[in-house]
């Protein structure tokens, strides 16, 4: 169960964009926005602002790099445990922590459940987007710029 958190907790951190870049397209054309966690995985849709359209390999990536940088946090926080281990102030505020963000990603988690577009196709829900490719076809130029919903 432990271990399972974890990824939960990464696709919460994903999904909610705290850190994250933000591509706009700029061109004669409309295009959509792209959002990043490091990589692409989410991108707004043109017919409704409240329709978000999913990468998956780029989700994938974006949750296993999150894991990956809360499991460094995790063995991080156990050894200051360890090394401090009559301090039981650390050991209660690292559990409330965990539960704030499982809590955070359990909405978040819902929240895009109910804003996910629906069909699975290459301009839909897809397996992968190449949005440089999209974006020279259609003549657009496309710049990430870094968002953080916390500072």
């Amino acid at each position: 169960m432990k271990y399972a958190i974890v990824p939960f907790i990464a696709l919460g951190l994903t999904l909610s964009l705290i850190f994250g870049i933000e591509y706009n397209c700029e061109g004669t054309e409309a295009f959509p926005t792209y959002y990043g966690s490091p990589f692409v995985f989410k991108k707004e849709s043109l017919g409704s602002s409240m329709e978000y359209f999913f990468n998956i390999s780029g989700l994938f990536l974006n949750v296993l790099i999150w894991s990956f940088l809360l499991f460094v946090f995790h063995h991080l926080i156990s050894k200051l445990i360890k090394k401090f281990s009559e301090s039981k102030i650390i050991i209660v505020a690292y559990k409330v922590l965990i539960v704030v963000l499982i809590i955070f990603s359990g909405l978040n988690i819902l929240i895009t459940q109910v804003m996910i577009g629906r069909g699975f196709d290459k301009g839909l829900n897809y397996w992968y987007w190449d949005i440089n490719k999209e974006a020279k076809d259609w003549g657009m130029t496309c710049s990430g710029e870094w968002k953080s919903e916390i500072f």
